[in-house]
């Protein structure tokens, strides 16, 4: 009997297996969540590995007061952009959720972040310039100094905030190569700029930071250009969806203001309290922080549109699931920095070497600032975005931060590094409970029509 016979007498073999449709459905979204995440530590690898990479070269080829002042220009920007942002940009993948493929949607919420952003930008520009002189003023740098320093930040906000919200529609398609294959080039040159600076004896403070600047530029170019493919630009603006987004981000903007300079609050104090040696350590300790960046960014790009489309009845072994395993490979890393904390500070160059003391609380606080990033976003995936977390998260970490500045100071860099740690459990308390209390009420409604 031939093969074909065979296979007419038993019909059985002449049919190939055929997994059920909703088995193939799970075994498709498996196989693409597989490609995001591998495309996610690929292409954030290599850029988090570039900006790092950038940061501790700059700790060590610069001295140490050219540090500080690139350090204190450097934590100022990174206030003043969270602050003109305002959490505008993060509610576009919220707000669009599951209706990705209408994009013309998708177009109407990025132009309405576009127009808000580049609205506060104007409006809190004249701010920032009056309050980075001030900081600055204190320490006698010189006019061309502050102003070279000053210009290079105001590009970066700008730029930013192209960045910002071009980014969500890439995140949104899972596009991850098209977000970070051009800031790694970009990143890449930046690197090479500053090798040239250094080989030639042109690297200092306002050269390091308007090379930052001119990156940040070109990749928001660039961002955008990228983004256009999977929306429809609008023509004109709809009023209706500006509405929705701020009575969205509304009950955030106050705990999102107070966190702006929060985020930086240790640099702050240590530059009014202490000296140009104190800064330039507190800014360099905060480089190790960075190591977590790319876990954040991890949150961002794969974490919050997952949370944002999972069904409810998922929904809480999915949260614990992440806390968990975030717990998990933060505990180990912690471990280590205040068992061997000189495998840390080789990294910031000897210049740092007598900092041993303060690197384990340095990445214990990173450590917690992370979990309670992850609880944040997972909440605002959820719309679990309530006027009651702001009002604690402000109250608990003011009293917090008062009763530490009075009892035991910030005038030293471990004075500064400990106020860091007290203040990152008054974030994770604060998201805990905005959890809880999402879990037990459910999202807002926030569309707004008309």
């Amino acid at each position: 009997m031939s093969l074909d016979q065979l296979g007419e007498f038993d019909p059985e073999l002449s049919q190939i297996p055929q997994l059920p449709t909703e088995q193939r459905a799970q075994l498709s979204r498996r196989r693409r969540a597989a490609t995001i995440i591998a495309s996610f530590f690929l292409g954030q690898g290599a850029v988090q590995g570039v900006q790092v990479l950038m940061g501790l070269l700059l700790v060590r080829w610069l001295s140490v007061e050219a540090f500080a002042q690139f350090g204190l220009t450097f934590g100022f920007q990174l206030a003043m952009n969270t602050l003109m942002d305002l959490g505008i940009s993060s509610t576009i993948i919220p707000l669009v959720g599951d209706r990705r493929d209408d994009r013309a949607l998708v177009g109407r919420y990025v132009r309405s972040a576009k127009h808000l952003r580049d609205r506060t930008f104007w409006i809190l520009a004249p701010v920032a310039v009056i309050a980075f002189l001030a900081i600055m003023y204190k320490h006698h740098w010189g006019w061309m100094l502050q102003s070279l320093l000053l210009s290079s930040v105001l590009l970066t906000l700008y730029f930013s905030g192209r960045v910002s919200y071009s980014s969500a529609p890439l995140f949104l398609f899972g596009r991850l190569r098209e977000f970070y294959f051009p800031q790694t080039l970009s990143g890449l040159a930046r690197l090479a700029s500053y090798v040239v600076l250094k080989l030639v004896g042109a690297l200092n403070a306002w050269t390091a930071a308007w090379f930052n600047a001119l990156n940040v530029t070109i990749n928001g170019s660039l961002l955008e250009k990228e983004s256009r493919k999977y929306l429809e630009w609008p023509e004109h603006e709809d009023t209706s969806i500006d509405r929705e987004v701020l009575r969205y981000i509304l009950p955030a903007m106050p705990a999102i203001i107070f966190s702006a300079f929060q985020v930086q609050i240790s640099l702050f104090l240590i530059s009014f309290f202490g000296d140009t040696a104190s800064i330039a350590q507190v800014a360099a300790l905060g480089k190790l922080g960075q190591l977590f960046s790319v876990l954040m960014t991890f949150n961002v790009v794969v974490v919050e549109p997952y949370v944002a489309r999972l069904s409810r009845e998922r929904l809480l072994s999915t949260y614990l699931g992440f806390v968990a395993l975030a717990t998990l490979c933060c505990a180990p890393i912690t471990v280590v920095a205040f068992a061997t904390p000189k495998l840390f500070l080789w990294l910031l160059g000897p210049k740092y070497k007598g900092l041993q003391d303060a690197v384990g609380w340095v990445v214990f606080a990173s450590c917690v600032n992370y979990l309670a990033g992850l609880m944040w976003i997972m909440n605002r995936a959820r719309k679990w975005v309530f006027w009651r977390g702001t009002v604690f998260e402000i109250v608990l970490l003011l009293s917090v931060q008062i009763a530490f500045i009075v009892l035991v100071g910030v005038r030293s860099t471990q004075q500064a590094v400990l106020f860091t740690f007290a203040s990152s459990f008054c974030f994770a308390a604060t998201h805990g409970y905005v959890a809880i209390y999402g879990f037990l009420r459910g999202p807002r409604s926030i569309h707004v029509f008309g």
